[in-house]
């Protein structure tokens, strides 16, 4: 009798495992960058939330003392906004309020206040000269534009007595996110680093059981082959 022909299935296993192998990797990679992307996009997402929370908060509280002031009686105009000018000018030494501007209610600069300026060896400067919406944008003739590095929020200043609907005009932060977003922008960068590491570390783990038990496999064939070559040659005998 002839020697029954080896089956051809070694082979095929073979490369269907590898096809299978490469497949199941380039989804894997697949879901990792967009999990990646997403996670990227939804941190984005809340450090811009959390940005104008603190904004909103404290152009809200700095309203209420705004409101005080001008519904208070005052001896004339000139004390009423020496207090005023005294209140802005503590309200900006916050880190991330670079001007504040109040308006009157036909939308006049009433009062304003900017940050001090620090030179390099971190000494106050003069304040510099506030800046209207137009140069901000960079509008205004030979001002370039600084959208991206300030924010301004604008929000009105009525009357306390809910029942009353006057206004008392209108007071403008000017915003360096920078300084509410840098702390949790680093943090989040860690983060995401440490994500990226540990999948790497995955995949090489998960690489290497892979090739582990397709040898496993394929040894376990082999002597299965070997133990029935000699179980049909003891037959024959």
């Amino acid at each position: 009798m002839k020697q029954a022909e080896q089956p051809l299935y070694p082979k095929l296993s073979s490369i269907y495992n590898k096809i299978l192998q490469l497949a199941s990797a380039i989804l894997l990679i697949i879901v990792l960058i967009s999990i990646l992307q997403a996670s990227g996009v939804k941190n984005s997402n809340n450090l811009t939330k959390h940005f104008n929370f603190i904004a909103k908060q404290q152009l809200q509280q700095a309203i209420v003392g705004v409101t005080v002031i001008l519904e208070q009686e005052h001896k004339d105009k000139h004390q009423q906004k020496a207090l005023l000018q005294r209140y802005l000018d503590g309200l900006v030494q916050v880190n991330f309020v670079n001007q504040i501007h109040l308006y009157d209610a036909t939308g006049r600069l009433f009062v304003f206040s900017t940050s001090l300026e620090n030179d390099k060896q971190a000494n106050d400067l003069a304040r510099p000269k506030a800046k209207s919406i137009n140069d901000l944008y960079g509008i205004s003739p030979q001002q370039s534009n600084l959208s991206a590095k300030l924010t301004p929020i604008v929000a009105e200043v009525r009357h306390s007595d809910f029942a009353s609907d006057k206004l008392h005009g209108y007071l403008r932060f000017t915003i360096e996110p920078i300084y509410l977003t840098a702390i949790l922008a680093k943090a989040d960068k860690e983060q995401q680093s440490l994500q990226r590491l540990m999948l790497l570390v995955a995949g090489v783990v998960g690489f290497l059981l892979t090739r582990g038990l397709n040898r496993f496999s394929r040894r376990g064939y082999r002597l299965s082959a070997s133990r029935s070559k000699s179980k049909s040659a003891v037959s024959k005998e």
